[in-house]
């Protein structure tokens, strides 16, 4: 197993363009790490820096308290999983299993001991003496996972692994994922563009964007406190509501008022925060769909009024999306399936106070929840 700590690095290409800038992580021995953010923020980059597969421009990678920046990928003793399974076609999944040992010169036995093992951890004892071309999807995935076990590896570096799978198998796989990391205890380093493998796989998620950390928390609180718009926006499906607007004070009360002129009444916490210091100035309100909701869903809570056109309505079994339209944009909210409504209606929904953020208007951070890289 092994500790992993990045220090301020950075990947530079050409022309002075920054893949990767001034990232700094501290990644626990057996931790399970998911980088996650949209294409191109430098995550699969990172990954390929940490193997060895991309040289680091700057800063320092240490691997079990030794310096490991120019150590070669052989010698790291990781263990990378791809998108694209990397199998060899012409071996038998015994034989792609095996490969990483034979070259090793490991004795016989204890190659067939180790494969066995794994296939049966894996599940997939019954296809080893198949070739790949024979199996499906996920069981191409389980090959390549066993292959990477078989070398006891300080750590698991696994780059879009399930991408290729349909939505079920996906799911399937996840929970196979955790089981294995819980079984194994090794470091996990996991890259992915899909934020619900990123929240149900990780102890901690790093939220990316063009190569910078917007964040690095628990799945949980990465949900309820977000660092910035970025993040708020990312994480959670349908995404956070936004609406721009200014903070002032009214009839002794603090009120939030959106640029279409809608008038929400703040708490007392979000007045003490906003006021003065936001007073006038650009803030973006944001709330997510689960808090917009057709009626109060806590006796005595803090709701404010918020009325649209629904422009559609996704039944989903045990709730329903209503997507809406008014002055300030476009808007989901998540209602009971009996709260379902017609396109072309007006619908109006309960905003839940207390669970609103807000966000500065020209910087994006959370003006109620300051977050400072610590990891």
């Amino acid at each position: 197993m092994a500790e992993i700590v990045l220090k301020d690095v950075c990947k530079v290409f050409e022309k002075n363009q920054y893949a990767v800038k001034d990232f700094s992580l501290h990644i626990r021995d057996g931790e399970f790490i998911v980088f996650v953010g949209p294409s191109g923020c430098g995550k699969s980059t990172t990954l390929r820096m940490i193997a060895g597969l991309e040289d680091i421009s700057s800063g320092e990678l240490w691997i079990d308290d030794e310096l490991s920046n120019y150590t070669e990928p052989g010698q790291r003793d990781l263990s990378m999983v791809f998108q694209s399974y990397a199998l060899y076609p012409q071996m038998s999944v015994y034989d792609n299993m095996a490969f990483s040992l034979s070259v090793r010169k490991v004795p016989k036995d204890e190659i067939r001991q180790r494969v066995t093992q794994a296939a049966e951890m894996l599940g997939i004892t019954s296809l080893l003496d198949r070739r790949p071309a024979a199996l499906s999807g996920g069981q191409k995935q389980r090959v390549a996972i066993g292959s990477a076990i078989m070398r006891k590896p300080r750590a698991f570096l696994m780059d879009e692994p399930l991408s290729n799978l349909d939505a079920k198998l996906r799911t399937h796989m996840r929970v196979e994922l955790a089981e294995l990391h819980h079984k194994l205890g090794t470091t996990f380093i996991y890259v992915t563009h899909d934020q619900v493998e990123a929240m149900t796989l990780a102890d901690r998620i790093v939220v990316m964007k063009a190569g910078i950390v917007q964040q690095v928390a628990a799945p949980e609180e990465l949900y309820n406190r977000p660092a910035n718009l970025f993040v708020a926006g990312f994480i959670g499906s349908p995404a956070m509501n936004f609406m721009p607007g200014t903070v002032r004070k009214a009839d002794g009360c603090a009120e939030f008022v959106t640029n279409a002129g809608q008038v929400f009444a703040l708490t007392n916490r979000q007045a003490d925060v906003l006021l003065p210091a936001y007073a006038g100035k650009a803030v973006t309100l944001g709330i997510r769909p689960e808090d917009l909701t057709a009626r109060p869903a806590r006796p005595g809570g803090h709701y404010a009024s918020m009325s649209g056109r629904v422009t559609a309505c996704e039944g989903l079994g045990h709730y329903a999306i209503l997507h809406l339209l008014n002055g300030d944009g476009e808007f989901a909210a998540r209602v009971e399936p009996a709260d379902a409504a017609e396109p072309d209606t007006e619908k109006t929904l309960c905003l839940d106070m207390a669970a609103a953020h807000f966000f500065d208007g020209e910087t994006g951070e959370n003006i109620l929840f300051q977050w400072r890289n610590d990891a």
